[in-house]
Order: C-alpha cells, then sequence, then structure tokens
C-alpha cells in the first residue's frame, strides 16, 4: 500500500508558473518587466507573459512591432486601466518585438513604449 501512494503522489501535476509580468507604466516610461526597469526580458519555451496597463491617465495597447518577423504575432490588444490584462504563452523559440500603438496618428506611443521579449 505505501508503494501505491508514493505512485499516486508523484502524479500530480505541478503547480502551473506564474506569468512573466509586464507593465504599461506611462508613455514617458515605458514597458517594464516586473518590478525592474527594463522593457525586455527572457523566458523559456512555453512561458506565460501578462501585459498589464499601470497607467491609470492613459489606455494603451500592446503588439507585435510591424515587420519585425517574429515566429508568431502578439495581436493587438487594448489595455485600458486596471484590471485589465492580457495573458500569452510563448510556444515558438524566438524573438518578440513589441510596442504600444494606440493610433496611428499618435507615433509617441511606439516611439516610447515598446521592449523585447526573447524565447529560448
Amino acid at each position: 500500500m505505501f508503494v501505491l501512494l508514493i505512485g499516486l503522489v508523484s502524479c500530480q501535476p505541478a503547480a502551473p508558473k506564474a506569468c512573466v509580468v509586464i507593465r504599461a507604466v506611462s508613455v514617458e516610461a515605458g514597458f517594464k518587466v516586473g518590478n525592474t526597469d527594463s522593457p525586455d526580458v527572457t523566458i523559456q519555451r512555453g512561458d506565460c507573459i501578462e501585459f498589464v496597463n499601470a497607467d491609470p491617465s492613459s489606455s494603451h495597447t500592446v503588439q507585435t512591432k510591424p515587420f519585425s518577423n517574429p515566429p508568431e504575432e502578439i495581436p493587438a490588444t487594448n489595455l485600458p486601466y486596471e484590471p485589465n490584462r492580457f495573458k500569452k504563452v510563448f510556444n515558438i523559440a524566438g524573438e518578440y518585438e513589441y510596442i504600444c500603438s494606440l493610433s496611428t496618428n499618435n507615433v509617441a506611443h511606439a516611439r516610447t513604449m515598446y521592449g523585447k521579449i526573447t524565447v529560448r
């Protein structure tokens, strides 16, 4: 009976890994990974990124930088102020450049709000 219990315990799935959070701080400050000042992050295949708008004064979006040829697209997603969030699991290795491009008439967001996700 003891062997059977050990076998059952070892079959339990691992707890899901928490997503890496990327915050849209402001047009001036850009995106920040977790509590760092960097907009860039390296993750493993199968890891999750959670984009969050932490700017109470503005809505933001997140999307793949146009013409950056990522392995797969980050769909353009509106990020109104919290608690709205967008999660994406990255299953394909490569580099993903992302930007905030609230509108084609407001390029200031894309000039200052950008970063890179490297998936290994």
